[in-house]
């Protein structure tokens, strides 16, 4: 029988392998943080830095450490003519920017979610409007700097 050349496509088509024929994965073999990634070959414990990560993130570790070496740094009577000094100087007063434009965004983004929630008909969106509100009263309540009586 002569095959056609519509039976030779089918026949060439559906004689190719589509997936591979021996499929591995290794699981568990690191892991990622933003663009670094932490596994057998750049850690000799992947498993214990995941634990310390999720203990202390790597931005609280630095923070710590930073606030240290700012401290130390600022010991020195020549910190503003030393380069390295001065340059943490900078870097911490960087860092600080950044962490008071996020703390602004987030309470624009606390003010939008309340506004929404305000707006909403429904109730149960209302109660959680107003639980939110309650709590903000007490903990502004709770930091407000003693007033005469």
């Amino acid at each position: 029988m002569t095959d056609t050349p519509l039976d030779t496509l089918l026949n060439g088509w559906t004689s190719m392998a589509l997936a591979p024929q021996k499929l591995w994965q290794s699981f568990n073999n690191g892991w990622s943080f933003g663009n670094v990634t932490i596994n057998g070959q750049n850690s000799s414990a992947p498993e214990t830095e995941q634990a310390i990560v999720a203990v202390e993130s790597y931005g609280r570790q630095i923070g710590k450490l930073m606030d240290a070496v700012d401290v130390l740094v600022k010991l020195q009577p020549d910190w503003k003519e030393t380069e390295a000094f001065a340059e943490v100087d900078k870097l911490k007063t960087r860092i600080e920017a950044v962490k008071h434009d996020m703390a602004v965004r987030r309470i624009d983004q606390l003010r939008g979610d309340l506004a929404t929630l305000r707006a909403s008909d429904d109730a149960a969106d209302k109660a959680r409007y107003d639980a939110c509100l309650d709590a903000l009263r007490r903990l502004l309540d709770d930091t407000a700097p003693n007033q005469p009586g």
